[in-house]
């Protein structure tokens, strides 16, 4: 999406009684426009131009729960129309992103922490999610093994996926908790070794409280680009983060297994009658079936 950022500029000024607003675009991986924006006597500001449910989750997550030092605060208490989307306003947060094979081992302290606050912020929140039977381990589970009768051929290639326990692959009566939903590097920020900044709450959904800190290292995991060492050290530091954490080792199992299921169930969603994809899952789930394979030494 493109954005006039003098017509943007002119938008905030005005609503911010400004006589100007200055934007640079902020060079992250992003579906929508994201700048950062000064102004006069004023602190820099986070400017995001999405959909305005997003918009608006987001501003009535922010509002509804206790304000924390990583969570960023509106500057505008509305998000106001631009061509046919919302602005998004919020404080700037001083924070890079690290992707978790990179993080240090005092960045690891700090996220483990950060994580567990994390969760206590989001179990305040009473407001709309996304429904928990869209993104549920059963319902991925089912997607993966109604593609699998469709198509006999690729059986072979998804074996790992659907060989799953059951109890790795179902929320099963454990305790359930509204998470962050897409907690991926570049959705949440550090200050040096300080864990400093969550970013998007766009989707918010109900899952085990350790999803969000595994769904964090195994979006990494599937990526190709990773060398072995890379490898070797996001395995290491997961296993670090799960003896650390407050959380059952059995919760982590399901989290990991649940992030597994869920990409390959996207890419089979995107392309239902082709036979060919089952390879594009197959070889995104190997790193991932070994990071599983990593837990099972851990108690559950």
């Amino acid at each position: 999406m493109k954005v006039d950022a003098r017509e943007l500029s002119g938008l905030l000024a005005a609503r911010m009684g400004v006589p100007s607003v200055a934007l640079a675009p902020v060079g992250v991986r992003c579906a929508w426009p994201v700048f950062k924006a000064t102004a006069p006597g004023r602190p820099p500001l986070f400017v995001k131009v999405v959909d305005r449910p997003a918009a608006e989750r987001t501003l009535a997550f922010l509002a509804s729960v206790s304000p924390a030092p990583f969570l960023p605060q509106p500057a505008l208490p509305e998000a106001p129309a631009f061509a046919g989307h919302a602005v998004l306003c919020l404080e700037w947060k001083d924070a890079r992103c690290v992707n978790a094979e990179d993080m240090t081992d005092a960045q690891l302290d700090s996220f483990v922490d950060g994580c567990r606050r994390l969760s206590g912020v989001l179990a305040e929140y009473g407001g709309p999610l996304v429904p928990p039977d869209e993104d549920s381990p059963e319902r991925q589970y089912a997607v993966l093994s109604g593609y699998a009768a469709r198509h006999p051929s690729a059986v072979r290639l998804l074996r790992p996926l659907l060989a799953i326990p059951l109890a790795a692959r179902s929320y099963g009566g454990r305790r359930l908790c509204v998470v962050h939903g897409d907690f991926q590097p570049r959705n949440y920020g550090f200050d040096g070794d300080r864990f400093a900044a969550v970013f998007d709450f766009d989707a918010l959904t109900t899952g085990l409280a350790c999803e969000d800190a595994a769904y964090a290292f195994t979006e990494r995991a599937r990526r190709s680009e990773l060398s072995a060492r890379e490898r070797a050290r996001l395995t290491e530091l997961l296993l670090r983060f799960v003896r650390r954490s407050p959380w059952p080792g059995g919760d982590w199992a399901v989290a990991v297994s649940h992030a597994r299921l869920r990409i390959a169930s996207r890419r089979i969603e995107r392309h239902p009658d082709s036979v060919f994809v089952a390879a594009d899952v197959w070889r995104r789930d190997r790193p991932l079936a070994r990071l599983a394979a990593a837990l099972e030494g851990v108690d559950a």
